[in-house]
């Protein structure tokens, strides 16, 4: 990840934007891209002003998009902040934002707000993810988990302080957890994937805000495990190695198959319908779902397939309101999810 924001931020220097980085006590990453050339859906009178906040996961892939499209259009601003799944849909939902990141469904409390304040949003999928179990490289084995390990070691009430308490075939060495802060969607999804409730775990873990203090975590100690979105990995595979679940390892195969289950999930941006009338961040989301795909691969993350992409555009393309992916069980196909009605 580190060599993906630094190509970024190089970008976006030579497109005359800037890159604001704050540190971990509440603050966010800051980045606004207003380049003057370029094929990304550029309109010489477009203006106005994109704010958009959220995960730290799909950051990558619409501060990308964000850059493109805003050296295309030179009249938009674009503003892209990484607070946080949970902070980013607390800023949409006090309509602080046009557009919110998110690594997990917008959830029922979080639908009964936008309800109860009469907020209409679009609910966007826009890549896949595998949330990935991270090894150090010197774990030599601890290559698989089932799901019963998984949550054997995670769960809330465990009492796991060694491998060997995991699999007695694994040494009594102590293991130390570590991992994202509840303030991220992979938190979320990773204790309700792994352990069947939202937001709960072991007591001895560590949470971090970053993720590359996960990284750096998981590849100084061999007895350390941690986990991320797949992307995380790939950029850091020669620190980190990835573990096995149920026999499959996360990749661009098993995630879209469904093989790597549960921990398969799609990657949302969040729109509201006040602002998706304003032909800036219209033109945005129409490139977000076109040319603008390139960058989800690009940020090391997999697209959803063509068949899948299509129905998400014939939602927006109708204005569809509402979500349908709001409290779907983990792992479940995205076409019968997109095949549902919505919940306004």
């Amino acid at each position: 990840m580190l060599k993906l924001r630094e190509l970024t931020v190089t970008a976006l220097m030579i497109g005359a934007a800037s890159l604001i980085i704050a540190g971990c006590n509440g603050s966010e990453t800051k980045s606004s891209a207003t380049g003057t050339t370029g094929s990304a859906g550029s309109t010489a009178d477009l203006t106005g002003t994109i704010q958009i906040d959220g995960s730290t996961t799909v950051y990558p892939i619409v501060q990308l998009m964000a850059e493109d499209f805003g050296k295309a259009n030179s009249g938009v601003k674009l503003t892209v902040n990484k607070a946080g799944t949970g902070s980013g849909f607390q800023k949409f939902l006090r309509g602080e934002i046009d557009i919110a990141t998110a690594s997990r469904p917008i959830e029922t409390k979080e639908l009964d707000e936008a309800k109860a304040k009469g907020i209409e949003f679009l609910e966007v999928p826009i890549a896949f993810d595998g949330v990935t179990v991270l090894l150090n490289p010197a774990n030599t084995w601890a290559t698989n988990f089932t799901l019963d390990e998984l949550k054997k070691a995670w769960g809330p009430d465990s009492t796991v302080k060694t491998w060997k308490d995991i699999n007695p075939a694994w040494p009594a060495d102590p293991v130390t957890f570590v991992g994202p802060t509840d303030n991220h969607g992979t938190y979320e999804y990773f204790t309700e994937a792994v352990n069947g409730k939202k937001n709960q775990i072991r007591k001895e873990y560590q949470p971090n805000q970053e993720y590359t203090a996960i990284i750096q975590a998981v590849a100084g100690d061999k007895n350390t495990i941690g986990y991320s979105g797949i992307n995380y990995y790939e950029e850091n595979k020669d620190k980190v190695k990835a573990a096995t679940v149920n026999g499959i390892l996360p990749s661009k195969d098993t995630i879209i198959d469904g093989t790597y289950k549960p921990l398969s999930r799609p990657l949302f941006i969040y729109i509201s319908k006040k602002a998706f009338d304003r032909p800036e961040i219209k033109a945005f989301i129409n490139y977000a779902l076109a040319e603008g795909l390139s960058a989800v691969e690009e940020a090391s993350y997999v697209k959803l397939p063509d068949d899948a992409y299509a129905a998400v555009k014939k939602r927006v393309d109708a204005g569809t309101i509402g979500s349908v992916f709001q409290g779907v069980t983990p792992g479940t196909k995205i076409g019968d999810i997109l095949a549902k009605e919505s919940t306004p």
